[in-house]
């Protein structure tokens, strides 16, 4: 997967991940030389752009008590600018990404990219203004995520890598909250029971992060991944191999019914994720709660139309997966609980499972009975898998919202 902005272009595959980082970080420094008070006089067709760096500062940081130099000190990995001398980098950096000051930040940055993609401004200009602001957004909230995320991503796909699974279908670039997850475990019968006979591994291997890593865990419940949740799905679909197949079938034949849902859907999620990236109408902190809404109005209306075209035990298999496979937030807040008890009364959800074989020495990652240290059970190309797993944890801030912005507008 490559990232290709105003002067700058990066190859996922090949690029580390610290080296990604810092190679962004001198472009988007190299973008906003507010810092220097010696700005270069805008050419003619790019003023848009300038103003829009220009305003930047003034309107969307300093407007909330933010000093912009120790931004692009943060940002610049401290290569410019500078912490302001009430603050330690530590302090600075909480105050930046504390709740209340995202929700201020960065609907104001998108506000201002609205305001100049306008057509007073040349194409090209616009693409700046694009450019620009998603680098930044995408950086904040880069610095501003868990620092495990990047060894966490990366202990994921190797836990999937060690069972011969395909993380795709949760881990693909394009996912989202809305994908339906009833083929977690596969779409034919090789891949099914090599998931359902590796099942046990595969989350004795992923259940560190939980303890290890929630701060991923946050970010992967945005695209509709719990893996307790996870887990107690997967088992409900492997218990019973003809009764999956049976609705694999039913729920892949499309009919009126579904198909108006899922029409609907992608009206309810593009609406969320234009008020998230592009309007600012959803402030970080609202998110996931539009993205629950979306999600639970989607399984209200499609478990409906299952039950017009599905048999009833194929229909409660779905009605118990779907509940079981919610993730967390959609599930335990106060504001969807009374939502989801009534589309979930009538089945009963697995407890997630808390005794397991223990995971060897080093963690996350690993899988029981396989080699470690020497690495004697991967194929020499599994380097370059890892090499594509580090530079996937570290940008993947970095590709959801420069992705989302470039889609969107």
């Amino acid at each position: 997967m490559a990232f290709t902005g105003q002067g700058l272009s990066v190859n996922f595959k090949t690029t580390g991940g610290i080296g990604l980082y810092i190679s962004l970080v001198v472009t988007l420094t190299s973008f906003f030389t507010l810092t220097t008070g010696q700005q270069q006089p805008p050419q003619t067709q790019n003023v848009c752009s300038s103003r829009f760096e220009a305003a930047l500062a003034p309107q969307c940081f300093e407007s909330y008590g933010v000093n912009f130099t120790g931004v692009i000190y943060v940002l610049s990995a401290n290569r410019s600018g500078g912490i302001p001398p009430t603050y330690t980098y530590e302090s600075f950096l909480e105050f930046l990404c504390s709740v209340s000051m995202q929700d201020n930040i960065i609907p104001c940055v998108l506000g201002q990219m609205q305001q100049f993609n306008s057509t007073q401004c040349t194409e090209q200009d616009r693409l700046g203004v694009l450019g620009r602001g998603g680098q930044l957004l995408a950086f904040m909230d880069a610095i501003c995520g868990a620092p495990c995320e990047q060894e966490a991503t990366q202990s994921m796909i190797q836990c999937y890598a060690a069972i011969d699974v395909n993380p795709d279908a949760i881990l693909s670039p394009n996912a989202s909250i809305a994908d339906d997850k009833y083929t977690i475990v596969g779409t034919n019968e090789t891949q099914y029971e090599n998931f359902c006979n590796n099942r046990q591994k595969l989350f004795s291997c992923l259940s560190p992060l939980t303890a290890t890593c929630p701060g991923l865990l946050e970010r992967l419940y945005t695209i509709g991944v719990d893996l307790e949740a996870m887990e107690a799905a997967t088992g409900l679909l492997c218990k019973d191999k003809a009764k999956f197949f049976e609705g694999l079938n039913c729920f892949t034949t499309p009919t009126s019914s579904v198909t108006q849902c899922r029409q609907s859907t992608e009206t309810n999620m593009r609406e969320v994720l234009v008020g998230r990236y592009q309007t600012g109408a959803v402030p970080p902190s609202k998110y996931m709660d539009k993205l629950c809404e979306s999600k639970l109005t989607q399984v209200d209306c499609e478990l409906q139309a299952f039950a017009q075209s599905c048999d009833p035990d194929i229909s409660e298999l779905r009605t118990s997966v779907e509940c079981a496979i919610l993730p967390r937030p959609c599930k335990d807040a106060p504001a969807f609980k009374q939502v989801y008890n009534g589309l979930c009364k009538k089945v009963t959800t697995p407890t997630p499972v808390t005794n397991r074989p223990t995971v060897p020495s080093g963690g996350p990652g690993k899988v029981p009975g396989t080699s470690d240290d020497n690495g004697s059970n991967r194929d020499d190309d599994d380097d370059d898998d890892d090499s594509s797993a580090c530079a996937v944890a570290m940008s993947m801030s970095v590709v959801i919202v420069s992705v989302v912005l470039n889609v969107l507008w």
